[in-house]
């Protein structure tokens, strides 16, 4: 997103992209007449209170905030408004007790919650229609027709959802890994990458590991990279998962475009590490929807999602 030149008398606002990897905040000057001015940046770990409890999420948060205001090179202070897209705090007590946490640290006049897919639709569609399918430790939709009306798909959670995410990828894998050191299954070259990943010397090893990061959830969705690598090199299990993945998150899609009234052709915007960073993943996705007679037009990848928080921010002003 481009800077322009900042006004004294500009409002100021904070959007926080927060996922069940990372926290991702900008602090930035609203002008109605262009686009929002960068002041400053913070990342730090994940805020889904979900994934790392109430406690963590906030104080990841915060970190996030603080290490903004300190990019900005300006004292921390109240801004006009505060945009909030966190996975996790999809229930009204979650938001209610994030946003108690706010007014307390004086983070901002007005807080706003957002699904964690709104921004991306408003950074990724043109007039903020068509559909925002996020794809990184979790996995959700939402989309928008011409009246403005909105549904979301998935996004249900780890526990019973979240098909198609780097969690999902991972959880998957190692399904495949137990089953083939069993011998049920196949072998697959995921057994050796994925005891390599997490430095055990036997795949039973392998949980003892992911319960030693004190994330289980983080460190599953992590393997998804080695199930790629895998993919690439021709591992049929592993493509198999990367097309599963890409089934469901088409499923996912299509569902939005027939709920809505959409048609074949809608405008398509991606966010999440896992589908901006992998080109087998995408092009995956679109031959799965071309199967299905849907080609969404245009398609864009959204790689800062806070910039979609920013944008809602300067409407709502």
């Amino acid at each position: 997103m481009p800077t322009p030149p900042t006004s004294t008398d500009a409002p100021l606002a904070i959007g926080v992209d927060g996922g069940g990897t990372k926290t991702e905040v900008w602090l930035a000057q609203l002008d109605g007449a262009t686009p929002p001015a960068i002041l400053g940046r913070g990342l730090a770990a994940s805020s889904n209170p979900r994934a790392v409890g109430m406690e963590t999420a906030l104080a990841n948060l915060g970190e996030a905030i603080n290490l903004a205001w300190a990019d900005a090179k300006q004292p921390k202070r109240a801004v006009r408004v505060a945009v909030l897209a966190m996975s996790g705090a999809g229930h009204a007590a979650v938001r209610e007790e994030i946003g108690a946490w706010a007014r307390t640290q004086g983070i901002a006049d007005e807080i706003r919650f957002e699904h964690d897919a709104e921004p991306v639709l408003a950074e990724g569609t043109p007039a903020g229609q068509g559909i925002a399918l996020i794809v990184g430790t979790g996995s959700a939709a939402i989309g928008a027709d011409v009246q403005g009306k909105k549904h979301v798909v998935g996004g249900w959670g780890y526990h019973y959802g979240d098909e198609g995410s780097a969690y999902w990828i991972g959880r998957e894998a190692l399904v495949e890994v137990a089953r083939s050191a069993d011998g049920r299954s196949a072998p697959t070259m995921l057994v050796a990458l994925l005891m390599a990943k997490l430095e055990v010397d036997e795949p039973r090893s392998i949980l003892g590991a992911l319960e030693k990061t004190g994330n289980v959830r983080g460190a599953i969705a992590r393997l998804a990279v080695v199930v790629e690598q895998a993919a690439r090199e021709g591992d049929v299990a592993a493509l198999r998962i990367v097309r599963e993945g890409a089934r469901e998150l088409a499923l996912m899609t299509a569902t939005l475009a027939t709920r809505l009234e959409l048609g074949p052709k809608f405008p398509l915007a991606l966010a999440g590490g896992v589908i901006c960073g992998s080109d087998l993943l995408y092009n995956e996705l679109l031959a799965a929807l071309a199967q299905r007679d849907i080609a969404p037009d245009p398609v864009k990848r959204v790689p800062n999602p806070v910039a979609g928080c920013l944008r809602l921010a300067q409407r709502y002003l």
